[in-house]
């Protein structure tokens, strides 16, 4: 192999493995406003001053139940955070968010206690995990949990998602919520989106989670063959300026 070549193919390896390494960092106790800018969020976070910690009422990651709240946006962006206000014990989630189709073409009900969506598979690769490290209740404060690799998802404009925070230990804790439902769309639910049942906490009661979501622009195709053109340019000067 030319030595040229070589160095531009160790480069695009690099390049490749550098950009699927998967990454889902959490910070905590960051007080009971928003971080920067969301792109969505269900309220201010000052607003959500009930804990809600009905884990455990069905199956989840070691049979602690699960939360759900779901979202949709007005522009397609790639997953860069998501913000949530949590308390309680130490505790490691399972974390999943599911796709639950064109909205309101997918005829998710705004007010009925139940949605089947049939089978879903979450867009995060399995075992994307996040540690909350504890707050007392009636303490709440704001968590933000940042996506990379190939955790950084894309989420598409209109379309209905579901975001889970799943504990796998049953130490108390708790994800805040308000107590009525703040936006029409965003119905709060509970219970394994894998099970196929989005049963409503308390029969029909509607309530939202805290959450701000902060998504970035999808790279252009354009973009990203100049990004790659770059690289290689790079490559064969560097090369060239060891000759």
């Amino acid at each position: 192999m030319k030595p040229a070549i070589k160095t531009l193919t160790m480069l695009a390896t690099l390049a490749f493995a550098t950009s699927i390494q998967a990454q889902v960092s959490e910070t905590d106790g960051l007080g009971t406003s928003w971080i920067g800018t969301p792109t969505f969020m269900t309220a201010s976070a000052a607003s959500f001053t009930s804990s809600e910690g009905n884990f455990g009422v069905t199956g989840g990651a070691g049979g602690y139940g699960a939360l759900g709240q779901t979202l949709v946006f007005s522009t397609s962006g790639t997953l860069q955070n998501i913000q949530l206000v949590l308390a309680g014990a130490v505790q490691t989630y399972d974390i999943e968010i599911y796709d639950l189709g064109a909205y309101p073409g997918s005829g998710y009900p705004a007010n009925s206690a139940t949605y089947t969506p049939g089978s879903l598979t979450s867009l995060l690769p399995s075992g994307t995990q996040f540690t909350y490290n504890g707050h007392a209740a009636g303490a709440q404060n704001v968590a933000e949990i940042t996506f990379s690799g190939v955790d950084a998802v894309t989420l598409n404009a209109n379309e209905l998602y579901a975001f889970q925070i799943d504990p796998t230990t049953s130490a108390a804790s708790y994800w805040a919520r308000d107590g009525v439902m703040v936006l029409n769309v965003q119905g709060y639910r509970m219970n394994q989106f894998t099970t196929g049942n989005m049963g409503a906490i308390n029969g029909n009661d509607q309530r939202d989670f805290s959450l701000a979501v902060t998504v970035g622009s999808v790279p252009e195709p354009s973009s990203m063959a100049l990004m790659g053109l770059g690289v290689l340019a790079s490559g064969i000067l560097i090369r060239r300026r060891k000759v």
